[in-house]
């Protein structure tokens, strides 16, 4: 099939409060993959999504910012009398965002029941990869059709996983081992963070993990750690990658799906796995100098310009799609 998008992202499109102070907010539109669908859009990828979206009165300018991101919607349901999932950001003492999530009956719950799945095989299949993370496994009805949907695109569209763990999705967090372990064999790339790996399996070093993570199957490890080196292990090697200092952070949401958005968008290109990492941690930290989770000021340029100092790579050259 021809490859008429470069990333396709499965996700929850969410409606974003960030607190300002003093009672005021900042009324904006993302979710994980949605962030990352927009900052790889800035990175010169052709994107889409699968979802479903409610009827609500923030509808509209859900489908606005699709459209302002370049994002295909050709694949996006609008459901009557359904919300969409809310979310709030508040910032502690040191910076670090706290969300609280309305979320419960929201119309993402419904993406795989509302769609034929030869459709949703196909639309996929339009694509060079393939991104979403364990919220749609946690929120979105018919799982089963889900795993079907990956065993069909499994080696003609790249699967990248976020593992992404949100403790209230879950009744019980060790709900999302089984499935995990049955995503091992499909997928290509795995993205994790040091937070997600402690809330499942508790407090290891980052290289204990990694092994764990081999042995159940998974190919090429991307260890995200804050300002810590990303840590790497492909079916070769294991190595660490620097991260940039950013001396004006802004705020720190959605950094991690920016850096998925900047892995893909260089492994698209044919890049080594260090030089993926190395674009990733660029793009995650041109991120926090955006409030917000889809760094709606990020810029090829920005990007660039953290990039270089981690490895001689040269111009990130952005494409012009016909």
């Amino acid at each position: 099939m021809e490859k008429t998008l470069d990333l396709v992202g499965i996700g929850e499109c969410l409606v974003e409060f960030s607190d300002l102070g003093d009672g005021q907010y900042q009324v904006g539109y993302s979710g994980d993959v949605l962030n990352a669908l927009a900052a790889a859009g800035r990175l010169g990828l052709r994107t889409g999504i699968l979802t479903a979206l409610g009827d609500d009165p923030f509808l509209e300018g859900l489908l606005e910012v699709l459209q302002s991101e370049g994002i295909d919607r050709s694949s996006v349901v609008v459901l009557e009398n359904k919300p969409n999932g809310v979310y709030f950001i508040h910032h502690d003492e040191s910076g670090i965002p706290r969300f609280h999530f309305l979320r419960n009956n929201s119309a993402a719950r419904e993406t795989f029941v509302t769609q034929e799945l030869s459709t949703v095989i196909d639309y996929v299949r339009s694509a060079r990869a393939l991104l979403f993370s364990s919220i749609p496994l946690a929120v979105m009805k018919g799982r089963e059709q889900f795993f079907e949907l990956l065993r069909a695109v499994k080696g003609e569209t790249i699967l990248a996983f976020d593992l992404n763990v949100r403790r209230r999705l879950w009744d019980d967090v060790r709900e999302l081992l089984a499935p995990l372990d049955e995503l091992a064999p499909l997928l290509d790339v795995l993205f994790i963070t040091d937070e997600d790996d402690s809330i499942l399996f508790g407090q290891r070093p980052a290289s204990e993990a990694m092994e764990d993570y081999a042995r159940r199957g998974f190919r090429n490890i991307i260890f995200r750690r804050g300002g810590a080196p990303t840590r790497v292990k492909d079916p070769v090697e294991s190595f660490g990658v620097p991260v940039p200092h950013v001396a004006n952070i802004v705020d720190t949401t959605g950094a991690g799906d920016a850096f998925n958005a900047g892995f893909i968008a260089a492994m698209l290109r044919g890049h080594a796995s260090f030089e993926c990492a190395a674009m990733g941690n660029a793009t995650a930290a041109a991120s926090l100098e955006s409030r917000g989770g889809r760094a709606t000021a990020l810029t090829v340029d920005q990007v660039e310009k953290l990039y270089r100092p981690l490895v001689k790579w040269g111009t990130f050259h952005v494409p012009a799609h016909q």
